[in-house]
């Protein structure tokens, strides 16, 4: 089995394969970046291709053309593909946040920016499709690994993420691909990711996580 990955960035395909392994127990190889391609490196920027660069505007316009959807999801073996989106910038892309005091806050708004791609899709493909919703950024998921609580109360989940990280001696690297493999490492050993009190710490990596158990690991025991 293969299973595709468009996200937003390189780093958050990083996050996104450590937990998919951690769970699966699928290799690094059969995951496939569909965009952005490729890690950052030289010959990216050379190359300058649009395919090594992404974002939610490229992401929402990758839906509604659906070339790479359609392209990979019509061979055979490649089942799945995960879409990826931050909600911090949910309301550019015209959805519009519930009441962040309500105890199902985090369900609501992912639910709600899941109907959002499906209307991009134009097509129903939610056998197919792996939502990687991350309230409000990716790095709150990382969270869960470095410290306890509810890593979805911080605004910015980023800035908190490299207070815990500098606290705990961790060293910064250039790479954004390798800094996040490197500090998301601990979600591709199948211990931690199905480590409950790890992944109800953050309502969208737990719902990523149980979705992907649902949907991918039947397709498994069948191959």
């Amino acid at each position: 089995m293969q299973i595709g990955v468009i996200s937003e960035g390189h780093a958050d395909r990083a996050v996104i394969m450590n937990v998919l392994v951690g769970l699966t127990g699928l290799n690094y190889k059969e995951i496939i970046p569909l965009r952005p391609t490729y890690t950052k490196d030289e010959t990216d920027k050379a190359l300058n291709d649009p395919k090594t660069k992404s974002s939610y505007s490229i992401m929402k316009e990758e839906c509604e053309e659906r070339n790479l959807i359609d392209g990979f999801l019509a061979i055979e073996g490649q089942d799945f593909i995960v879409l990826h989106i931050d909600t911090a910038e949910a309301d550019r892309y015209g959805v519009e946040r519930p009441n962040k005091k309500e105890p199902t806050y985090c369900k609501d708004l992912r639910n709600l920016v899941i109907n959002k791609i499906n209307s991009w899709l134009n097509i129903d493909l939610s056998d197919n499709l792996l939502y990687a919703v991350a309230i409000e950024e990716i790095d709150a998921w990382i969270l869960t690994l470095y410290e306890k609580g509810d890593s979805t109360k911080y605004v910015d989940a980023k800035k908190q993420l490299g207070r815990v990280l500098t606290k705990n001696g961790v060293k910064f690297i250039q790479d954004p691909f390798k800094y996040y493999w490197e500090i998301s490492k601990e979600f591709s050993k199948k211990k931690h990711i199905s480590n409950e009190i790890i992944t109800i710490q953050n309502c969208s990596l737990n719902l990523f996580c149980k979705e992907v158990v649902a949907k991918v690991i039947p397709k498994l025991g069948n191959n």
